[in-house]
């Protein structure tokens, strides 16, 4: 989707993902060279960046600058340039207004012709390579099979898009959301915040590209492939009814399936031939039998207590053969998933590094080997949905070592500690400084990660936090902060 963006745009995008990556000072010359423009370019773009998202918060000095995020306010730099693009806009601007003139759409849009022009003209070098479509212009209309529009627009929303961003005005989400929710119950599936989103965008892309009257060939389903039977129950059919009577369309067998139909592009190849869960019994025993193995090796390498082993490997399995999440996925989506991994990884790379080559094995054995995708959600099941295993590890890592002093006298002292072990008891070791003398010398000798003082100490070399006028939560976030960063340097 990057690519439909100006090469200006593409650079400020790229610009402000490293900024939000860095977290810290940024040194602009490194900077300007790794992104292959002129100190000069590189000012002009943080400007524009300003210009454009005025809640941005970019602190420089002469030779370094830092982005800092607002708690509760974390920047998505997609959504911040795709937002501010003419390209984007324009393509949402025939989607939702298919059949109209570049006059008019120049009018809509506020802008020249000659830029519409342009925009259509950039937009024709693109789309066709990349997505097997084309825009035509008199008058504007997309061109090419109905399954590519779908995909390529299913694309363009989700990732266009804020999470809770609603893009398709004349449908309801909460009526289309309980609408969907009849067939996912139907086939007891029970798909995360992001899947479910995912499949309301597909179905109202589907539900505005049928009321145009553009059909999709032998459509693939999205969510059933047993409509006959459904279609038997009663009560199903009356629920069917009464929310396609809200949402404005007749449903007929072949408009549930144009609705239903599923047009993310998987590049997945399957060679064994079981497209089911529940296959053949062999296979499933194979399957169990290496989860087994697997979950087994890793408990003992890394010391893990696993108190429901028997329901994380059948979590595993089904992770491993069940496609609808593959039907549901798309590259945003998994791109997310994948940088949650990342981190966690840069905590616990051991663990992520036997875990991945034990299951590529995995896929191997069982015929899947084609699937790479799945290690990733093998990987996100095991670490992430599987039964506080990092919360385990996190709990094995030394805790850090504080030492208090006060200068006023030792109950002074425990009183502090008794505060800031409210916050976090589990992250941290408090002792108190008993000893009659106190030099800095003495202090730097201590096994202790970082003291917390109520006189300022200097020239010390080791962290020190002077709680003289800090709250006790002032005082507790700057001791949060260099616990992480003492952390973060153990693990690496």
């Amino acid at each position: 989707m990057d690519i439909l963006l100006s090469k200006r745009e593409q650079v400020l995008l790229k610009l402000l993902e490293e900024l939000i990556q860095a977290q810290d000072w940024i040194q602009l010359s490194d900077w300007a060279e790794k992104l292959n423009l002129s100190l000069e370019e590189l000012h002009d773009s943080l400007s524009t960046l300003e210009a454009l998202s005025p809640n941005l918060l970019i602190y420089s000095t002469k030779s370094s600058i830092k982005l800092e995020c607002e708690l509760g306010n974390c920047l998505d730099p997609r959504i911040t340039i795709f937002k501010n693009s003419p390209n984007i806009s324009f393509l949402n601007y025939l989607f939702f207004n298919e059949g109209s003139s570049l006059t008019t759409a120049r009018e809509a849009l506020s802008t020249s012709q000659e830029q519409v022009e342009n925009i259509v003209r950039y937009l024709n070098t693109i789309l066709p390579k990349n997505y097997a479509i084309s825009i035509q212009t008199s008058p504007i209309e997309m061109l090419g099979k109905e399954e590519d529009i779908r995909s390529f627009y299913l694309d363009y929303f989700s990732q266009s898009y804020a999470f809770l961003d609603w893009p398709f005005p004349s449908i309801s989400e909460d009526i289309l959301t309980s609408f969907i929710q009849i067939f996912l119950d139907s086939q007891q599936v029970s798909p995360n915040l992001l899947n479910l989103r995912q499949i309301k965008y597909t179905v109202a892309i589907n539900m505005v590209r049928l009321k145009k009257n553009h059909v999709a060939s032998n459509p693939t389903p999205l969510l059933t492939n047993h409509y006959h039977s459904i279609l038997q129950i009663p009560k199903f059919v009356q629920d069917i009814k009464k929310f396609a009577k809200k949402l404005h369309f007749d449903p007929t067998k072949a408009n549930l399936e144009q609705l239903f139909y599923n047009p993310a592009k998987t590049s997945h190849i399957v060679k064994n031939p079981c497209t089911s869960p529940l296959g053949d019994i062999n296979y499933i025993q194979k399957s169990y039998r290496l989860l087994s193995q697997i979950v087994e090796e890793l408990s003992k390498e890394f010391h893990l207590q696993i108190d429901e082993k028997e329901e994380l490997i059948w979590l595993l399995h089904y992770t491993a053969q069940d496609e609808f999440l593959d039907k549901t996925s798309n590259y945003f989506l998994d791109k997310k998933k994948s940088r949650i991994l990342t981190k966690y990884e840069e905590e616990f790379p051991k663990l992520f590094e036997e875990s991945r080559r034990k299951f590529l094995d995995y896929l191997i054995e069982m015929g899947l080997e084609y699937q790479p995708k799945k290690v990733e959600d093998l990987l996100y099941t095991f670490s992430v949905q599987g039964h506080r295993i990092l919360v385990q590890l996190l709990k094995k890592l030394p805790k850090i070592r504080v030492l208090v002093i006060s200068d006023l006298d030792s109950c002074h002292a425990q009183s502090l500690i008794a505060s800031l072990s409210f916050y976090g008891s589990n992250l941290y070791l408090f002792d108190i400084w008993e000893k009659t003398g106190l030099s800095l010398k003495k202090l730097n000798q201590t096994p202790h990660d970082i003291i917390i003082t109520n006189f300022p100490v200097s020239n010390s070399s080791k962290p020190i936090i002077c709680s003289q006028n800090l709250s006790t939560t002032e005082l507790f976030h700057r001791l949060h902060l260099l616990s992480s960063q003492i952390q973060k340097s153990r693990l690496t």
